[in-house]
């Protein structure tokens, strides 16, 4: 498939973007706030604000396989819009929370909606958008999500400067309005789109037959596919899930500032943003396979910045190497934002794609949650050095499970399983 086929107008995209960008607004009000919150505003011990993020993630898988099968069964625009619903009950329980205990339902709610959107988020774009459009889709969403929430994360730390704590019930309260402007788009995008087509259908795969369901394995079942989980779980565990957590952890063990720390997220930011659409012709070039192997060689270059930003000695070259290290890990975040799901759509079978992607959440979510419980303690007991051992393992377990899957995935081009849309080989 050609290139230019993703540049064609999109009447939805701008509309879809929108509401994307206000709720990832909200998002960034929060990103720098939620734990100041519960231990400053709401008086939690740590073992509260740990219990409050460890219910979000728990409730988030508990309800991701249900999500996906309503989507099956009903379209994924209605759990989609659903999950902003609980999304936005979440935040506003979360604003008129007094107490640990009451934090716990607001915990649940915000963790259950977000583990129900992200199970639909495929499904819906490519009902609506298309399996031909879907790289440049996620490509301006993830563009979209960088700058939204960088600017939602600065004026949500000036509101608690200037305001106090009423600055944080601001904050929180209008997280929970973004995600009801959310949901409004989303109500209109279904609209616009007309019906939900039959489980597993899009408007790329028209015609496609779909497949016997008694013909039909699981997911979690499918050999192939459990190549990509293995992929996309390593991707978030050694990558992904750093740049809020661990990477802060590792530059103040490396004595550099706050504010040093902020300019290195910065710059990570700044570099989604500036390279976003160049990676994306570069993915319409080379193809998904071969962006993700490229993210991988690109991500060992960027540990290398940040061991260095580490190890030499003087604060501004520290600084520096760590701003490297933001610009540089950025060029593999942008390149694997409109690469990992495209290849979902093309190895699920066409019936099968809502529990296919629910799969991907679902390992989205635990590598998220698993990154900081493991990559923390290795920071702070065994050190850069071995950090950067870990990391390496980690990138050639990526390695692995992506040319694992390619090699396994030719023998599969000729199945009905796979759509009708171009091979994963050629370009998107």
């Amino acid at each position: 498939m050609k290139a230019a086929a993703g540049r064609e107008p999109l009447p939805l995209y701008t509309r879809f973007l929108t509401g994307w960008g206000a709720t990832t607004f909200g998002t960034g009000l929060m990103l720098p706030l939620t734990v100041a919150y519960l231990r400053e505003a709401l008086g939690l011990p740590t073992s509260g604000v740990s219990l409050y993020f460890a219910l979000f993630a728990v409730a988030g898988l508990a309800v991701n396989p249900l999500a996906g099968r309503i989507g099956r069964i009903h379209g994924p625009g209605l759990p989609a819009i659903g999950a902003t619903v609980l999304q936005a009950a979440g935040a506003a329980w979360l604003a008129l929370a007094d107490s640990m205990a009451t934090t716990v339902p607001a915990a649940c709610l915000s963790g259950a909606g977000t583990g129900a959107y992200y199970a639909v988020q495929t499904p819906l774009l490519t009902k609506v958008f298309g399996t031909s459009h879907l790289s440049r889709v996620l490509s301006g969403q993830h563009r979209v999500s960088a700058l939204t929430v960088a600017v939602g994360a600065l004026l949500g730390g000036q509101a608690v400067e200037h305001l106090g704590e009423g600055g944080y019930t601001l904050c929180v309260a209008a997280n929970a309005a973004s995600y009801l402007l959310y949901g409004v788009t989303l109500v209109g995008l279904r609209r616009a789109g007309g019906r939900p087509a039959g489980p597993g259908t899009h408007r790329a795969d028209r015609g496609v037959p779909r497949a016997d369901p008694g013909e039909r394995s699981t997911a979690l079942r499918d050999p192939v596919f459990r190549r990509l989980l293995l992929l996309q779980t390593a991707l978030v565990v050694f990558g992904l899930a750093q740049v809020d957590a661990v990477v802060p952890a590792i530059l103040r063990n490396a004595h550099l500032s706050v504010s040093a720390v902020s300019v290195v997220v910065a710059c990570n930011t700044v570099g989604v943003i500036a390279f976003q659409g160049l990676a994306l012709r570069v993915v319409d070039r080379i193809g998904y396979v071969a962006a993700l192997t490229a993210a991988i060689l690109v991500w060992v270059l960027a540990m290398a910045a940040l061991t260095a930003a580490v190890l030499v000695p003087g604060t501004g070259v520290r600084l520096l190497l760590g701003a490297l290290f933001g610009l540089v890990f950025a060029v593999g975040e942008c390149l694997i934002a409109p690469s990992v799901q495209p290849l979902v759509t093309l190895a699920a079978p066409a019936a099968r794609l809502e529990s296919y992607a629910a799969a991907t959440s679902l390992a989205h979510g635990l590598g998220a949650f698993v990154a900081p419980l493991v990559l923390l303690p290795v920071v702070d007991g065994g050190g850069v050095w071995s950090y950067l051992a870990l990391q390496l393992g980690g990138y050639a377990l990526a390695l692995y499970a992506l040319l694992s899957f390619r090699g396994r995935s030719v023998r599969r081009l000729a199945a009905p399983v796979l759509s009708k849309e171009a091979p994963w080989e050629t370009r998107p």
